[in-house]
């Protein structure tokens, strides 16, 4: 079934990737399309919310008056598929969709009996007969040149602020190698830390990182009472970073995917339906971007799929995925390879769980990865320093 053409947006899809080339293109790097038309900027900011999609800010704001003030009714974009931490993220660093980068989920296969999951960059069997291979050296994981790469040969001084327990992780290590990491005990830190990083006198760029709402999210799910003051924490620090930077300074507010509460009479259990299970060799990927990885008669589970679910799911094989620009306008052939061979995305509040296999997940109240608005729309506010 084909993607419908408003489910991308031009020239700024996927958009993390191609805000960053704009950012970057902004401050004077040569080699980088400025697709999302930015200024011209000395130094820029950009501090990422994890989890914060359009849809959530603008029904909860007023937990967070001083991203309110900053929004526009055009200001967001859609963030690229797979709509998931360690996939965005990995193209925040890189300029690159999905399908150039490599990091194609929260999970997938690198082989035929080996999972990687990279944010936690430890690999699990894909079969429960062969041992999986060891996760691959992070330092050399995403193959091509990556846009912060780019800009810190021409000169631009990269720096990325985060909290000190993600700072030597293999993660951070894959896709943060560019620039300087400032660890930071607590966020009240960020603030100063992000000013020394922009304060010399060369082009310069600051990433900063929020990750306590998504994780609110996921637990107790998106708009209880645990998000809104996570929401609130979010908000004071933002307003907290752009008082204490000069004017000079470019700030922008985004987020790496939005998030939605799961109906359970769309949820759908792989572990206990039979009929998903036939002839399906492994899954992998988010609830709501999963990869089936199907050895032989393709179009028959691919039917049998779409059939089982109904309409509130579609079910993509890899070439009609690839066609449409779901992993971006490049495609390599590591990260094709690492695609399902057939994609599943619940188009409403849907889910494919897994309550033997993935327990803790599967029990989560706030998922994301699809292509719904609530997946994908995320804000994009901007600002310039000491704004008050």
């Amino acid at each position: 079934m084909p993607l419908r053409d408003s489910q991308l947006m031009g020239e700024t899809w996927p958009g993390l990737a191609n805000l960053t080339q704009s950012i970057f293109a902004a401050l004077g790097g040569r080699g980088l399309r400025n697709n999302f038309r930015l200024d011209r900027s000395q130094a820029t900011c950009l501090l990422l919310i994890d989890g914060l999609g359009w849809n959530l800010l603008r029904a909860h704001a007023r937990y967070a008056p001083f991203l309110a003030s900053l929004m526009q009714p055009d200001s967001h974009f859609r963030v690229g598929f797979p709509a998931t931490t360690a996939s965005s993220l990995a193209s925040v660093t890189s300029g690159l969709g999905s399908g150039a980068h490599g990091i194609v989920g929260c999970s997938f296969a690198l082989d035929e009996q080996t999972e990687l999951s990279p944010l936690s960059w430890t690999t699990t069997a894909l079969r429960a007969d062969v041992p999986p291979a060891a996760a691959p050296s992070p330092e050399s994981f995403i193959v091509p040149p990556a846009a912060w790469s780019l800009a810190s040969d021409q000169g631009i001084a990269i720096s990325t602020v985060m909290l000190g327990r993600y700072a030597n992780s293999d993660f951070s290590r894959a896709i943060y190698k560019a620039g300087r990491i400032l660890p930071a005990p607590a966020y009240d830190a960020y603030p100063d830390l992000i000013n020394a990083a922009l304060e010399g006198g060369e082009p310069s760029f600051c990433f900063a990182y929020f990750g306590d709402l998504d994780f609110a999210g996921h637990l107790f799910g998106p708009g209880s009472p645990a998000w809104h003051k996570q929401l609130e924490i979010a908000d004071q620090l933002a307003q907290a970073i752009v008082g204490k930077l000069p004017e000079r300074v470019q700030v922008m507010v985004i987020a790496d995917h939005g998030m939605l509460a799961l109906d359970s009479e769309q949820v759908r259990d792989f572990d206990s339906d039979p009929v998903l299970q036939e002839g399906v060799r492994a899954i992998a990927g988010d609830v709501r971007a999963r990869y089936l990885y199907v050895p032989a008669q393709q179009d028959r589970v691919h039917e049998r799929w779409q059939n089982r679910l109904g309409d509130n799911y579609r079910v993509f094989s890899k070439a009609q995925a690839i066609s449409a620009g779901l992993f971006g306008d490049v495609l390599l052939s590591h990260a094709e390879a690492r695609i399902g061979d057939l994609i599943v995305v619940p188009t409403g509040a849907g889910g494919i769980i897994r309550s033997e296999m993935e327990k803790h997940a599967s029990q989560w109240r706030g998922h994301h990865g699809a292509l719904t608005d609530d997946d994908q729309l995320v804000p994009l506010l901007m600002c310039s320093g000491a704004l008050r």
